[in-house]
Formats: C-alpha cells, sequence, structure tokens
C-alpha cells in the first residue's frame, strides 16, 4: 500500500492557522451517523432542521429522505420516488424559494427531478432534465441563476424553475491532481457540491475512485468568487481521505459542506468500514474549520483515531423495522416474487422472521447482494426463519413453533460479498422474499 508523502504532512501542519470565526471553540464532531448502506449523503439545512437523502439504486421506493435537528439523530420522513425502471446514483438536495429539489442521475445515462413543498411529501413525478452526466450539485449564482454540475467538472444553466436545461454543458473544472504514486482507481472527477461562506463558492468534488483501492476516494475542496469559476484548489487538498489499510475508515470521499444555525461548520461524506465492505459506505459527519487563509479543513486531523470506532451509542432510529419506510422492493425482483429489502447496521447481527404461506405461495428470509451472491431459505406453510450473520460468518436455521431450531446452512462466508467482487455498489442486506399470497407475520432485528 502506497502511503502518503510525509513533507506533505508538515507542510499541512505548520500551515494550519485557524481563523476565529463562529463555533471555532465548539468540540469537534465524528461520528458515524449511518452506519450500513448509506452511500452518497446529500445534506442541506432549511433553519433548524437538517435533511439527507442517499444513493437508493434499484432499491424502490427510492430516496429515502431523512430529518433531524442535531445532526446526530434522525428520522425517516418520505421516499421521493415511487417507481422507476432504473438505478438511481448520487442525489443532490436543495431548497430554492419555497420548493424543495432532489436532482438525481440514473443508469439509463439520463437525470431527473423530483420536487416538493413539504419534506414529507407528496413529492412529484420525475421531470426528466435535458443534461447529461453523473453526481448533479446544484447552485445558485451571483446573479440569482441557477446552475446543475455534474461529473468531470461540467456546468449546465437551469430555468428559473430548476426543471429543465437552459444552455449547454461546458467544463469549467479540470480538478486537483493527487500525486502520481497514490493507489487509486483513477481521477474520476465526481460529486460536485456547492456551498457559499464569506463571498466565497466552495466546490467539494470526489476523486480518485469509490470503491477499489482502500486509498482509491477523497474530498477536494476548490474556491471561486463565481458560481462558474475559475477555481483555485486548495492547498490543504485532500480535506477527506484514507491513506492506508491501518485506518478504521477506508475509502472516505463524497462530501458536502455543511453549517448549523450557530456557525459551526461540518463535513458529511461516506466510507467503507475496514473489513466489512459487505455493509456497504456508511455516512460520518466532521466538525471543520477554517484557516486563516478561507479554507476549510477537519478540525481533528485526518486518520486520526476513532472513539469506539465512531459509532455512537444510541442507533436505534435505525433500527425500527416495524416503520414501512425502513424497506424498499429489489426492482429487478427475485424466483418471480417481490423481495423486500432493508439496511444492516451492525457487523454482527440476527434475524427472524414468521411466514404464512399457502401450499401454492413461497416466503423466505435472506441476506440479499444480489441474484448471484445471495444465502437463505425459501418455504411454503408457517414457519419460522433465522439468520444469523457473526462478522461476515452465517448461519441460516428454520422452525415450525419459533422455539426448536433446524439448522439449514451454516459457515457461509459472505465477506467477499461486496462491490468489488459483484459490482454494483450495493450492500449485503437483509431481505424476505414474498410469492402469491405469502404474508409476513413478524420480522426482528438483534445486534450481536
Amino acid at each position: 500500500m502506497r502511503k502518503r508523502k510525509k513533507n506533505r504532512l508538515a507542510v499541512l501542519a505548520a500551515g494550519l492557522m485557524l481563523a476565529g470565526c463562529a463555533g471555532q471553540d465548539a468540540p469537534a464532531l465524528k461520528a458515524v451517523i449511518f452506519p450500513g448502506d448509506y452511500p452518497d449523503p446529500s445534506i442541506m439545512r432549511d433553519g433548524n432542521d437538517f435533511y439527507m437523502t442517499h444513493s437508493c439504486f434499484t432499491y424502490y421506493p427510492g430516496l429515502l429522505v431523512w430529518h433531524s435537528t442535531d445532526l446526530l439523530h434522525w428520522e425517516p420522513v418520505s421516499r421521493a420516488v415511487q417507481d422507476q425502471k432504473y438505478s438511481i446514483y448520487a442525489p443532490d438536495l436543495c431548497k430554492v424559494g419555497d420548493t424543495y429539489y432532489i436532482y438525481y442521475p440514473t443508469s439509463s445515462g439520463e437525470n431527473f427531478v423530483v420536487t416538493a413543498k413539504d419534506m414529507k411529501g407528496p413529492w412529484s413525478d420525475p421531470v426528466k432534465i435535458d443534461v447529461s452526466g453523473i453526481d448533479p450539485g446544484h447552485v445558485v449564482a451571483e446573479d440569482g441563476k441557477r446552475y446543475l454540475y455534474t461529473n468531470n467538472g461540467h456546468v449546465v444553466e437551469l430555468t428559473a424553475d430548476g426543471l429543465a436545461a437552459a444552455g449547454r454543458n461546458r467544463k469549467v473544472y479540470d480538478g486537483w491532481q493527487y500525486p502520481e504514486e497514490w493507489e487509486t482507481e483513477g481521477m474520476w472527477l465526481e460529486s460536485p457540491k456547492l456551498v457559499r461562506h464569506d463571498g466565497w463558492y466552495y466546490l467539494i468534488s470526489a476523486e480518485g475512485g469509490t470503491a477499489g483501492p482502500v486509498t482509491s476516494h477523497m474530498c477536494v475542496v476548490a474556491r471561486s468568487k463565481s458560481a462558474l469559476g475559475p477555481w483555485e484548489n486548495s492547498p490543504y487538498n485532500p480535506m477527506v481521505h484514507t491513506y492506508g489499510a491501518d485506518e478504521e475508515w477506508w475509502s472516505k470521499g463524497h462530501g458536502t459542506l455543511i453549517d448549523d444555525a450557530d456557525g459551526n461548520w461540518y463535513i458529511v461524506y461516506h466510507s467503507y468500514r475496514n473489513g466489512f465492505h459487505t455493509l456497504g459506505r456508511s455516512t460520518i459527519v466532521e466538525s471543520v474549520e477554517w484557516t486563516k487563509d478561507g479554507w476549510p479543513v477537519l478540525k481533528e486531523k485526518d486518520g486520526a483515531k476513532w472513539e469506539n470506532h465512531g459509532f455512537m451509542t444510541d442507533l436505534n432510529y435505525l433500527r425500527d423495522y416495524s416503520n414501512p419506510l425502513m424497506w424498499a422492493k429489489w426492482e429487478p425482483g427475485f424466483m418471480d416474487g417481490t423481495l423486500w429489502t432493508t439496511t444492516a447496521i451492525d457487523a454482527s447481527y440476527q434475524i427472524t422472521a414468521e411466514f404464512d404461506a399457502g401450499a401454492d405461495d413461497l416466503a423466505g428470509l435472506y441476506l440479499f447482494y444480489n441474484e448471484k451472491a445471495s444465502t437463505g431459505i425459501t418455504m411454503n406453510g408457517h414457519f419460522f426463519a433465522r439468520i444469523t450473520n457473526n462478522a461476515n460468518v452465517v448461519k441460516v436455521e428454520t422452525s415450525i413453533d419459533g422455539k426448536e431450531w433446524t439448522v439449514n446452512h451454516e459457515g457461509i462466508d459472505v465477506s467477499t460479498w461486496h462491490h468489488n467482487t459483484y459490482q454494483g455498489f450495493f450492500a449485503l442486506r437483509p431481505a424476505y422474499l414474498l410469492k402469491g399470497n405469502a404474508k409476513l407475520l413478524k420480522f426482528t432485528y438483534m445486534p450481536l
């Protein structure tokens, strides 16, 4: 594994002079707020309220919207897209006037937008906009015009209502050139997220690829007096990066700068947990401070050891599996039935389900990455199923009464069931299958 240049650390330590702006003395926040499959986070603040959404890929209904007032505890409030026949990638959430917008790209090579007056919905039907590229990032320019950035440093003007392109894509940013010896998947300039602060526009971009080598991903910063550039790269780049396999969080990147109502600043990004690519990319928040020369940097040195691995003690807001918003269908379907999936947030956990399926029906409990990487059991009749995932070693059991259990499979190593093996950027998810008139009577999730 290639290491970070030592002289870059020395330069950073010598040159980091912090400004005394609002919120500068607040304790540093460094926490995993969405462990599990919560990739490509897009966050915005509306007064004292924070909202966030993530990539949903082929899970529908899609674009689960979350709400928080403290950045640490969240509740699901709506799903913005009910039914589309393609994968949804990294979205961008924003508000203009009294309307909320979510811009998102799809596997069809197109970009869409949905709108709402309230984050709880109802959300509009998707509107296709004539913009190519992925990872859209919305910005309102100094003259009030609206623009949408996409990958590879491209930008296009939008109409005043934000529902259509008003011009052609043009390239305005080339990215930051990381050292040649760094091990990445390639440049992959993506995830343009823009914010205005103290008269400057700041552009946060991802580079290096999303998965692959653990050092592949990063967040880089550029700024300009204009929303359209020219862009000047930060001398402190990269702002967020994984420098070696000994770190607790791998492939860190895809970040958004966000402030709170008290003037404190943060960056929200995603990352794989060391040794648990199967869980997908988690969402992390870290405190940010500003240098005297006007650049955002992490308040705590990048690569510093995480207390409690960054996990909060209270994650119950992510374990309310009785809430239907926590479930989404695997849109391609599975075994000619409906496969409902949810997100595991723990390295070790146990799921249990009770089913009732007639003679012509089927029901089943699974851990599911895709059709090539899944394990579980499918049956009919009245039965219980239980799957234990102990740090990527899985056991599958069934029972007639929920008391006496029969082991169907055990010792299944699922540690390679993730994107680097099977592609797709998915995660190994708890799932249940219903076919015909089969019914799920009860589902429980228990961290181990």
